[in-house]
């Protein structure tokens, strides 16, 4: 081997090498290197992330029903991740990598978390009744994992609970309840969620005992952003764990000069948040949210999104204009990916309102891309995919 080089190594090492990589743009490297590194491996079926799409009703999306993993570029074509498992056909989480899958829709008995490229299944006691399921990091990496459950309270609230590996069944964490959860970010042990009526919720999981504190409504911290004499009502407000610091998204309606803005919450011992830094740039990060799981990602190691950027999923029901929308943080300009024609077509009314991010490159063999010939760095760089 020593005077062939590397290109003869054997290509059983180079599949082992290749199936071990938890970047899309490794994967992609790798396999550019030279022919027979190119014949030994494959590209990914399909770059990350990916639009968690649901059916829609005009009063909202279904908590728990009918999901659908689709690309956020033009087309939104649906990726076949392989068969759930047996029983399981309806989706009410996706964290981490992970779906959490139950067997009825209405009213659910049995609850499994599934990763479908190892093909794991770990069971969970399954709260009845049950809206939402969040999941705070990866369990097949982290041993200090745990999880999250949301139940309706009344007509219009929700209560959390929380079930750490090992616990018989799950405990209260937050009994007092708040309004239906619009997105949710974990960091350091501790879950951080915003509600639909825009109140912080801020839970330490660190002790055997949460600690929750609730902290009331930030439209009006927000609405004081805004420096010029008109009103401009808010599209969204978002929690996202980004290189070890929380950070708040402030997504805006109508004719703003800055259509998303990002800065780093103060939390105030009256309860309160400021918010004085803003930030401009995130270096090689963008950040995802939509109505769940907030995350964020490297350009550097996801080759097909753009650096400084918002990627924001959420579209009203029956809205079938956007698909999904992308803020520049540095230029303050939008782009939006429309509406897929031929799901205008489908009865199920497919909505994007979440991320899923698969824990390593699906390099499964029913790819969606096959090249005719070597692709280059710059054919698969940052933003190509995606629009």
């Amino acid at each position: 081997m020593a005077a062939a080089g590397w290109s003869s190594l054997p290509a059983d090492l180079l599949k082992e090498i290749s199936g071990r990589l938890s970047s899309d743009a490794d994967l992609l490297h790798i396999h550019q290197v030279c022919p027979h590194w190119r014949a030994s491996t494959s590209l990914p079926a399909a770059c990350r992330p990916w639009v968690v799409a649901g059916r829609a009703r005009r009063s909202g999306l279904i908590p728990i029903g009918d999901y659908s993993l689709r690309l956020p570029r033009r087309g939104a074509r649906r990726i076949e991740v392989g068969a759930p498992p047996a029983g399981f056909p309806y989706c009410c989480g996706t964290s981490r990598g992970w779906l959490a899958l139950v067997d009825d829709d209405r009213s659910p008995t049995r609850l499994v978390l599934w990763e479908f490229l190892s093909n794991t299944e770990i069971s969970l006691p399954c709260p009845s009744p049950l809206t939402r399921i969040f999941v705070s990091d990866d369990p097949l990496i982290s041993s200090n994992w745990f999880a999250i459950a949301t139940q309706r309270k009344g007509r219009i609230g929700q209560k959390t609970l929380l079930w750490r590996p090992g616990d018989a069944d799950w405990t209260m964490m937050y009994e007092r309840g708040t309004f239906e959860i619009g997105s949710i970010a974990f960091l350091e042990g501790k879950a951080y969620y915003i509600d639909v009526e825009k109140n912080i919720i801020i839970c330490d999981l660190n002790t055997p005992s949460p600690k929750c504190t609730r902290m009331y409504n930030i439209c009006s911290v927000v609405n004081q952003l805004c420096k010029c004499d008109r009103f401009h009502p808010m599209r969204g407000v978002h929690l996202v764990a980004c290189n070890g610091e929380l950070l708040l998204v402030v997504l805006r309606l109508g004719n703003h000069p800055s259509p998303a803005e990002v800065y780093k919450p103060e939390w105030m011992p009256d309860l309160q948040v400021e918010l004085h830094e803003r930030v401009m740039d995130l270096g090689d990060y963008s950040l995802f949210v939509g109505r769940g799981d907030t995350f964020s990602l490297s350009a550097k190691e996801f080759p097909s999104i753009k650096r400084n950027c918002v990627y924001y999923a959420d579209n009203k029901p029956y809205n079938q204009k956007y698909w999904i929308s992308m803020f520049h943080l540095g230029s303050d300009v939008m782009e939006e990916i429309p509406y897929p024609e031929e799901l205008k077509q489908d009865a199920t009314n497919w909505t994007p309102h979440d991320w899923f991010c698969p824990r390593k490159p699906n390099w499964t063999p029913h790819a969606w891309f096959c090249p005719r010939k070597p692709l280059r760095s710059n054919e698969l760089g940052a933003g190509k995919a995606f629009v």
